[in-house]
């Protein structure tokens, strides 16, 4: 045996000796990586068992829940003037398609015969061609004085026969024999031609187109040398007497007022003021009237009622502008005099018809109210809200009544505690 084999002999006899040991440790290394984060895991849980054991108990609370916070506003009563702002377009209140009454040709125009030409009640703002209607009472004048030459000849005449009988000595003439329905006839044919006569004249006065009354031409329909028939529209015009404005109004709004459907002013009961406002030319414009009437009907889609606002002169020379026909106004309407309400923020009233009144106990009064007037900021009660309590101005989840409350003024100080016997 050489030297070689005897060092293989011997690496293979510590190798046979070392392998037990090796694998041992390689078994237990195996065995602590699945063993360490299970212990660590039932180390954690014992802790815990431990904390909860050893812990505090929690004591139970005793207090009832704490009621909500509101804030809330005082009322408080002051005179005012109810006004209802809404908006309308103004039209005139007379208006009429100046028409023809003969036929013929336009001969002549008037040089306020035009779009915003202003005339008089009377005026003339044109001519048709009259030559015909004069040939017309020519003729008529001449069938009158034919007529009166038979009924001087008739009465003539009967006035014989008449005589002639009576010398006869045979009583009572009869109508025949004194010719009385002749000069029935012969005065029938003078009343027809006399009437004859006035219609041509009319007729001849006709060829003149006159203004009904006194305003502004709107359009013109009809230019010289046109053809008219009778009937037939030269012109578009409307009165300046007066402007009307046709405002809607809710049953709110004739409340606030109180109005009753139906109303018409009269000498006894004017209407409010309507003070009405334009913009016009970068300028705000202004004009005074009043409510005239109110319609006696509700429309029965929007549930409304529409009332009309005059607007006398309104293209008086005092006025800085006029108010023209299709413009767009602003119209705000006063009660006939300052009365006592009582004004509270607009945020107390909550669904428009509820206010919540926190009780001197700290409860919630729940109340429907009718505002008598609600503008952006303020909300006007006639009833219902009394002076000096305190309402609601914050949002509140389902109130009820009797609800209690922790109430908070706008300033965000707590009020004092309720007095000892009340409800908390």
């Amino acid at each position: 045996m050489n030297k070689m084999d005897l060092d293989m002999k011997l690496d293979s006899a510590a190798e046979g000796e070392a392998s037990p040991t090796a694998a041992f440790w390689a078994m237990i290394r195996r065995w602590l990586v699945f063993a360490a984060p299970l212990a660590v895991i039932l180390t954690g849980v014992v802790g815990i068992m431990i904390l909860a054991a050893t812990a505090d108990k929690p004591k139970e609370k005793d207090d009832a829940p704490h009621p909500p916070a509101v804030q809330f506003a005082v009322a408080r009563a002051q005179p005012t003037t109810i006004a209802v702002n809404i908006q309308g377009e103004a039209r005139p209140r007379t208006e009429a398609s100046l028409a023809a009454q003969v036929a013929g040709r336009l001969v002549w125009a008037s040089p306020k015969y035009q779009e915003g030409g202003a005339f008089a009640e009377g005026e003339t703002l044109a001519r048709v061609e009259a030559a015909d209607y004069d040939l017309a009472v020519v003729r008529a004048r001449a069938q009158v004085a034919q007529a009166e030459e038979g009924l001087a000849r008739e009465e003539a005449e009967g006035e014989l026969a008449r005589q002639d009988w009576a010398a006869l000595g045979r009583g009572e003439a009869p109508p025949l024999a004194v010719r009385a329905p002749q000069l029935a006839q012969a005065r029938a044919a003078l009343a027809a031609a006399q009437a004859g006569l006035r219609s041509a004249e009319l007729d001849l006065a006709r060829t003149n187109i006159r203004a009904p009354f006194a305003g502004r031409l709107r359009e013109r329909r009809a230019n010289v040398g046109d053809y008219v028939a009778p009937g037939a529209p030269v012109a578009l015009m409307f009165a300046t007497s007066a402007m009307e404005i046709r405002v809607p109004l809710t049953d709110a709004d004739l409340a606030s007022l109180r109005l009753p459907v139906g109303f018409a002013a009269s000498s006894a009961r004017q209407g409010p003021v309507a003070h009405v406002s334009s913009v016009t030319g970068g300028r705000l414009r202004t004009w005074e009237g009043r409510l005239s009437r109110v319609d006696a009907s509700v429309d029965a889609r929007t549930r409304l009622v529409y009332g009309i606002v005059e607007v006398r002169d309104p293209f008086s020379a005092r006025l800085a502008a006029p108010l023209a026909p299709g413009m767009f106004v602003s119209v705000r309407l006063e009660g006939s005099g300052r009365e006592t309400m009582v004004a509270a923020p607009r945020s107390a009233l909550k669904r428009n018809e509820f206010v919540y009144v926190v009780r001197p106990d700290n409860t919630i009064d729940v109340r429907r109210v009718r505002p008598a007037q609600t503008t952006a900021d303020q909300v006007m009660f006639r009833e219902g809200v009394a002076d000096g309590e305190r309402v609601v101005v914050s949002v509140l989840t389902s109130p009820r009544q009797g609800m209690p409350v922790t109430p908070i003024d706008r300033a965000g100080e707590a009020p004092p505690r309720p007095a000892a016997g009340t409800r908390p």
